[in-house]
């Protein structure tokens, strides 16, 4: 946002976009309208109607009042709007995702039963994890972290790496994209 208190709609529909994992062409298709447009929007050389913003939120599933809302001091996400990602043995709430915040920084909360609950995957960015309840076995290339209630862990995620939960666990995890 600008220091002249004018909100980017257009910076926030590309925000809101790549979260959702669309890419323009997909965006533009599921609206109704050209990629030309989305892409006029998203930078910024065109102001969308109301209710073409309006079927934009809608399409992605975001309050259209957070598109347009100026940024404040404050930010309370209603856990109505952090979506649950789950598998067979784990449970991931995003509490906050990139961009909700700011560009940088992700927030999210996990559970996970006995197993391993992520396989070996690099990611962009420092990860920080803070293990609330169980334990569990954090592989970093070649290294092996038992990690245990209350520990924290931070690491590049430019390395590989996997986590296997040795007992049900909680944990959370701040992911900071630079």
């Amino acid at each position: 946002m600008k220091a002249t208190g004018r909100i980017d709609v257009g910076k926030r529909v590309r925000e809101v976009r790549k979260h959702a994992g669309l890419t323009m062409k997909e965006l533009a298709q599921k609206v109704g309208v050209s990629f030309l447009t989305i892409q006029r929007i998203e930078t910024g050389k065109v102001s969308p109607s109301v209710a073409l913003l309006s079927e934009i939120a809608y399409t992605l599933n975001y309050p259209l009042a957070s598109l347009v809302a100026e940024r404040k001091p404050v930010i309370h996400i209603k856990g109505s709007y952090q979506p649950v990602i789950e598998s067979r043995n784990f449970k991931m709430r995003i509490l906050a995702h990139k961009g909700a915040l700011d560009d940088t920084i992700s927030v999210a909360l996990g559970k996970a039963e006995k197993g391993e609950f992520i396989s070996k995957h690099k990611n962009e960015g420092l990860e920080l994890t803070y293990m609330i309840k169980g334990k569990n076995i954090f592989r970093y290339g070649k290294e092996k972290y038992e990690l245990n209630e209350g520990d924290l862990l931070y690491h590049d995620g430019k390395e590989p790496h996997s986590v296997t939960a040795l007992e049900p666990c909680e944990f959370l995890n701040i992911l900071f994209k630079g």
